[in-house]
């Protein structure tokens, strides 16, 4: 009893003593938490989103220890953003990183960016179509259109269905094909009440790709029925032809170009024949009404991009930290910026929107610079979305051309080199965004569209198809089919393939009178010529 009375009148004594450094101890630990959420802290944006969590640190000792949130974290950042996605979508956002790894806050704070900008951007877009007619008038046969031999769905799913349903239907798939036959089959495209189509994973479907991206553009009653290629598969064989991952890679990306358009042109999109089948007969007896996919939807192929993005962000941050993992400073920060901008070393767009921003307390780690990133990323899409908002008062000539800038199937050399002349005789030329391209012309505008010689040449021979079913003035500078020299040539029935979409291409370009060049002197030549020509 004595010890313990002792002890009692010791800490009586040095209460004041304990309590001061409790008190410091807690303090110390809230201002590292503070100093250290507030290296991710750059803007309105970020700003907003810190407030809105909750993050509790396993190890507040630990300066350099990377954030990592939780899912409910996720859905809180995606919240704050004003974001709307399925709450499985954050499983799947984790899922495709690579390396398995939790998600980080810089990278939660950057997808969160990158979502908003793809929701509004689709949103503004999505108003520019008109909404498709609800009702049809069955008087003609519904035109069965897309991939042929060897497919079978044709005879396999739709003809007996329709049959059975007595809707009537063009079949274009015959076994012994006629030049005599192109007449019947565009006079049964133009009068079909409604165009089904299929892009097959069975072949690689290059001219029915083509087709499908013109008849979005007249915005003739469409079903599509979109069949991506695997690319887990180690191998994939068309018509017993192996195909590398390159090529798998590009023409899953053609179709997901397609079925963007076909959202944004509000036509209903299906990843099987039998359900659009059913569809068509819901329609023909009345039961449904034609519709597209909802503005909001977030399709997977989607959230891959963005985490490809993010990827990159992560590499430019690594290409420019001087191989310490830190920015020191602020011309490495700019550098960084530019690279995950995919611009030049100084550009200006950047370097504004940089100046906007809160100052930086260097050194920056990969996670916060992610988070900078995102504040950077999304004032540069609020400003280009409310520049497209604000009305043109002039119909002076623009020459129109993609910017091809962030996508590496399209080689830069040649377009740089057209650009460049062109500007230097006097012209307006002006690199717009894939999307931009499609839905942002004004009277006036040229659409230049240069088909490069390879493989790669797809992506731009399908927004030029596209541009010409929406009746757009369109100029192409198309050059002689060759095999991509950076692989192994593809095989002889690959190279007749890519040979078939290109001449669909050029056959719609004759079809509507438009003009096809193929040299920079030609092309700068008929500008000169062209000068006051009505689009």
């Amino acid at each position: 009893t004595l010890l313990y009375t002792i002890k009692f009148e010791v800490v009586k004594r040095n209460m004041f003593v304990i309590l001061t450094f409790v008190l410091i101890f807690g303090m110390s630990c809230i201002i590292h938490k503070s100093r250290k959420l507030f290296k991710y802290r750059f803007g309105k944006f970020t700003k907003l989103v810190i407030r809105s969590l909750n993050i509790i640190e396993d190890d507040p000792t630990d300066m350099e220890e990377t954030q990592i949130i939780t899912n409910s974290d996720m859905s809180q950042i995606l919240q704050a953003s004003a974001v709307q996605v399925p709450g499985t979508y954050i499983d799947i956002l984790r899922d495709l990183k690579k390396d398995g790894s939790p998600l980080t806050l810089g990278e939660g704070l950057l997808i969160a960016s990158m979502l908003k900008e793809k929701q509004d951007t689709d949103s503004y877009y999505y108003t520019k179509s008109p909404e498709p007619r609800s009702r049809f008038i069955w008087e003609k046969p519904v035109f069965l259109g897309g991939s042929c031999n060897p497919t079978t769905w044709r005879r396999d799913v739709v003809i007996p269905m329709f049959n059975d349903r007595n809707i009537d239907f063009y079949n274009p798939q015959v076994d012994e094909w006629t030049e005599a036959l192109v007449q019947a089959e565009a006079k049964a495209k133009e009068q079909a009440p409604l165009l089904f189509f299929v892009l097959d994973n069975l072949t690689r479907a290059l001219a029915s790709i083509m087709e499908a991206s013109y008849l979005l553009g007249t915005r003739k009653p469409l079903t599509l029925i979109v069949k991506e290629y695997d690319g887990r598969r180690s191998k994939y064989k068309i018509q017993g032809e192996e195909l590398d991952e390159y090529e798998i890679d590009l023409l899953n990306n053609l179709k997901r170009y397609v079925l963007e358009i076909a959202k944004l042109e509000h036509v209903p999109v299906f990843k099987d024949t039998t359900t659009a089948a059913h569809y068509v007969s819901a329609l023909y007896d009345g039961s449904v009404e034609f519709k597209g996919q909802k503005n909001n939807r977030m399709g997977i192929s989607a959230l891959k991009s963005i985490v490809q993005q993010v990827n990159h962000t992560a590499q430019s941050f690594e290409r420019c930290s001087n191989q310490v993992g830190l920015i020191r400073n602020d011309e490495d920060l700019s550098r960084a910026c530019c690279n995950a901008y995919k611009r030049g070393e100084a550009d200006e767009e950047v370097a504004e929107a940089m100046n906007g921003l809160d100052s930086v307390n260097y050194p920056l780690e990969k996670d916060q610079f992610m988070a900078y990133y995102s504040e950077l990323h999304r004032k540069i899409s609020a400003k280009s979305l409310n520049l497209r908002r604000q009305p043109e008062n002039t119909n002076k000539r623009r020459i129109i051309m993609p910017d091809w800038s962030d996508n590496k199937f399209i080689p830069k050399g040649e377009i740089e080199e057209i650009t460049e002349l062109l500007r230097d005789s006097g012209e307006q030329v002006t690199s717009l965004p894939f999307y931009d391209v499609l839905y942002e012309s004004r009277p006036g505008d040229i659409h230049l569209m240069i088909i490069p010689e390879g493989e790669h040449s797809t992506l731009c021979m399908m927004q030029a198809a596209f541009l010409l079913g929406r009746g757009s003035h369109v100029v192409l500078y198309m050059r002689d089919y060759c095999a991509d020299g950076t692989r192994s040539p593809p095989s002889p029935t690959a190279q007749k393939d890519y040979r078939r979409c290109r001449v669909y291409v050029q056959d719609m370009a004759i079809l509507h009178n438009r003009k096809i060049v193929d040299s920079p002197e030609e092309c700068v030549k008929y500008f000169k010529e062209a000068e006051g020509l009505a689009a």
